[in-house]
């Protein structure tokens, strides 16, 4: 019967802080070995469009900007965007709130404030560099973009509180109120976690064979909604709670690690 496996991307696959800046020889391995069992493989992304550091896996799918974008076999299956309406408050709200944001569509990023502290931050600890790309225009217009996502970058966590209060209750969104102080901001609709439910029943997979691989608190619905959920050994206590197993670290090959040990893939 086949299965699914759903991947989170940072801190799962890869770690930028610690310089992995691509999966490892053995997780490529283990996940195209997988696939060749006639499984499918699928990303689990905050992120707009599946990295270039994936590239030498064959992914089935893509879902991202936090469900907001669902893709199968080149499929688009979902695009959910936000109106220039929301996009006007959230500038407004952010603004009243010394924050700085960073509107995604799938494949381009727009930012409030190209010089800002807070931009520069969150591209290096992401991206490895704030060094913005060298065709970047900084002359864009809310009404020219198609954004799944936003995120929102604050000094501190009274401030995010405050900006989260003004913003409309329905959307989906990705608070972390300590370490790196920011929102994950999405309009109305699947979350990471009930996109992947939506996949895995539209494939007709069952539940108990659906597995996910996550390290964040942003994994953790999406833990609940699979047959089988491994939190990474690098994942926050709190994270392991709610997962089925856990694996080794990234850095210690932990998807590589569970795949051996549940498939015997070696």
């Amino acid at each position: 019967m086949t299965k699914i496996a759903f991947f989170d991307v940072d801190g799962t696959m890869i770690n930028v802080p610690h310089q992995l800046l691509k999966p490892t020889d053995k997780t490529i391995h283990a996940l195209k070995e997988f696939q060749k069992q006639g499984n499918y493989i699928v990303v689990a992304s905050a992120r707009g469009v599946k990295p270039e550091c994936l590239d030498e896996i064959p992914f089935d799918g893509f879902i991202g900007c936090d469900g907001g974008y669902i893709e199968f076999h080149q499929e688009i299956l979902l695009n959910n965007v936000f109106t220039v309406k929301d996009l006007n408050l959230q500038n407004s709200i952010y603004e009243a709130t010394n924050g700085q944001y960073i509107i995604n569509e799938r494949a381009t990023s727009y930012f409030s404030d190209i010089d800002g502290e807070l931009i520069k931050k969150h591209l290096k600890l992401y991206n490895g560099t704030d060094k913005l790309p060298d065709d970047y225009d900084d002359h864009w217009r809310f009404q020219n973009i198609k954004a799944n996502t936003v995120t929102a970058l604050f000094y501190n966590a009274k401030d995010l509180h405050e900006a989260l209060d003004m913003l409309p209750q329905e959307w989906s969104i990705n608070a972390y109120d300590t370490g790196h102080i920011r929102m994950d901001v999405h309009p109305q609709g699947y979350t990471k976690g009930t996109a992947c439910e939506y996949l895995y029943q539209k494939l007709n997979i069952p539940k108990e064979n659906t597995y996910a691989f996550g390290d964040g608190e942003h994994d953790i619905e999406m833990f609940h909604l699979v047959g089988t959920s491994i939190a990474m050994g690098n994942a926050d206590v709190e994270v392991k709670k709610h997962a089925s197993t856990v694996t080794l670290t990234v850095d210690e090959d932990g998807i590589a690690d569970f795949f051996e040990k549940e498939f015997k893939i070696k």
